[in-house]
């Protein structure tokens, strides 16, 4: 029986590509250039290879910062500051609270079933806490896993250990679920740590290439609710 759930945040609970909608064209505004529809999308190209390089661990999470912004420049032939560039796109980044309309919902009814939930996220500090303040979503989590602050990512095994250490799970392995929408770093991540895990595959658009097999694998938020039933009404069943 499940009672302990482990959220990602990015694809999962957050609208992160709607975030990063806004936060590339604020910064493009502040840097002095207006940005295309063809420069998100480029740019979306360069972030996104960046984050699968760190979880394959072939650069550091300070490095990425920077370099995503180094590429989509000279792609574009862009006489800006990549570092500068990051340091705008955090900021405004770290003020885009929008989630999933599904997402506060399903948290509330989590929550009033008896769950205990978690959040565990590859990010940037700043950015997803800043995001937690704005969306008021903070209050939902019994703790908050950050890889910058804990020093090492999903799916590294270290991740997993630290958090299952800090929350006093690690003998209670049975009774946590990992639930994200990337294959790799939630729920390779989360297989390889002993924990149950449920790809949200939006949609069912995704498409699963890889050897990882999820525990179970869902299209919709809601539909989490059929399987995360009340405590209570789970311990009374025979």
């Amino acid at each position: 029986m499940y009672r302990y759930l482990f959220f990602d945040a990015d694809g999962t609970l957050f609208d992160f590509n709607e975030a990063e909608n806004h936060a590339f064209y604020q910064m493009a505004q502040e840097l002095g250039f207006s940005a295309t529809s063809g420069q998100l999308l480029l740019y979306k190209a360069c972030n996104e290879a960046c984050w699968k390089a760190f979880e394959r661990f072939e650069i550091t999470q300070e490095t990425l910062k920077t370099k995503r912004f180094e590429d989509f420049f000279a792609a574009e032939h862009l006489a800006f500051d990549p570092a500068l560039a990051s340091t705008s796109y955090q900021r405004f980044l770290s003020r885009q609270g929008i989630l999933y309309k599904q997402s506060r919902p399903l948290m509330d009814e989590l929550i009033q079933r008896g769950y205990t939930l978690y959040l565990a996220t590859n990010g940037i500090a700043e950015v997803q806490r800043g995001r937690l303040e704005v969306s008021g979503t903070g209050m939902y989590f019994k703790d908050i896993f950050i890889s910058e602050e804990m020093g090492s990512q999903k799916p590294d095994s270290t991740f997993f250990s630290l958090m299952l250490e800090r929350t006093g799970l690690e003998s209670n392995r049975q009774e946590c679920l990992m639930i994200g929408d990337s294959l790799v770093s939630d729920i390779g991540g989360g297989l390889l740590a002993g924990l149950d895990t449920l790809w949200l595959n939006k949609g069912g658009a995704g498409v699963n290439s890889t050897l990882i097999r999820p525990t179970y694998e869902m299209g919709s938020l809601p539909e989490m609710l059929d399987l995360l039933l009340p405590l209570t009404e789970r311990s009374a069943q025979p």
